[in-house]
Parts: C-alpha cells; structure tokens; sequence
C-alpha cells in the first residue's frame, strides 16, 4: 500500500495567492465591470481605476508565483 502526502509544497501557491485562472477571471470581471465608465465622472473613475488596479497586481502575483513553482 502506498500513499501519497496530503500537500506538495513544491506544488503550492504562497498563502494569499490565487491560481492563475481565478485571477484571470477576476481581472475578466473587473474589465466587465468597468467598460462602459465614463472618463468625466471622477467617481466612477476612482473606482474602476482602484478595482482594475487590485486584479492587475492580483494577476502578476499569481502568475510570479506560478512561474516560480
């Protein structure tokens, strides 16, 4: 009988990183959200540029992180 462990640190992400893929589809979302803002409302802006700004980081961490692995 073999087993295998319940966890491969090799094969983790960093704690906090999300995979590539969820952050894809939080940066799809946030683009989605945003695409019709229209650049003379100042809020609208701020808070397209804050959301678009948190996926865009979210991503390149995720993508270091599994370039690293």
């Amino acid at each position: 009988m073999t087993t295998s462990p319940l966890r491969d640190p090799a094969h983790e992400l960093p704690p906090g990183a999300l995979s590539s893929e969820v952050a894809l589809q939080l940066a799809r979302e946030a683009l989605a959200k945003h695409e019709n803002a229209s650049v003379r409302d100042q809020v609208a802006m701020y808070f397209a540029a804050s959301d678009l700004q948190y996926a865009l980081r979210t991503l390149v961490v995720a993508l270091d992180a599994e370039a690293s692995r």
